[in-house]
């Protein structure tokens, strides 16, 4: 008990804040915190579903967003990345197996995968799959063209010399009232009155 007591009194001592209005912060931070996750957040994964839409019929993966004429940011569709997998266990593991490269559970042992998988070349004309390192044909292997949406969307900031700067533009545009029109069926993002500020 004495251990609590003495943290608490450094905590005091460490913000100048007494405990109770630390546990309120805290508390005022946890509401926010579920604010965040059960009303923004819908709203930040809003573009995504209809991104990966757009993309299917226009293959157009980037979606800029301004303000005022000035770039805000960009949503990229995340694709897939073409890659080779394992299209037949059996052979593979034989394969595997003519290698000394299995496991006591007769499976191929996933750094042998790894390697084998990463020097995987396809032959454009015959479609055999072979390894890159050796020539040799790699059976139960198949090749996976990439360039599908996965169903995931990246959001980057305009940025100058490192910095973020699309988040300012957006935000003074946002205190300049520029998004109300925008923000009408979402009151909850509109900008609200500061506390103490007077409404005559």
């Amino acid at each position: 008990m004495s251990n609590d007591v003495a943290d608490d009194t450094q905590g005091e001592e460490s913000t100048g804040l007494p405990l109770t209005s630390l546990g309120l912060i805290g508390a005022l931070a946890r509401a926010m915190e579920d604010h965040q996750r059960e009303v923004i957040k819908p709203k930040k994964d809003a573009p995504r579903d209809p991104l990966v839409e757009g993309f299917m019929a226009t293959k157009q993966p980037n979606l800029v967003i301004e303000i005022d004429g000035e770039e805000v940011g960009h949503y990229k569709v995340n694709l897939t990345k073409d890659r080779f997998e394992i299209d037949d266990q059996v052979e593979f593991d034989e394969f595997a197996e003519d290698k000394g490269e299995i496991d006591i559970v007769i499976t191929a042992r996933p750094a042998f995968v790894d390697a084998v998988l990463a020097h995987a070349q396809r032959n454009p004309e015959t479609g055999t799959i072979f390894d890159s390192r050796t020539g040799e044909e790699i059976p139960g292997v198949k090749y996976v063209p990439g360039g599908k949406p996965t169903g995931t969307v990246t959001w980057t900031w305009k940025k100058f010399k490192g910095q973020p700067i699309g988040k300012g533009v957006l935000l003074a545009a946002y205190k300049r009232g520029r998004l109300n029109e925008l923000l009408v069926e979402t009151p909850e993002l509109l900008p609200k009155t500061q506390p103490g500020a007077s409404d005559e």
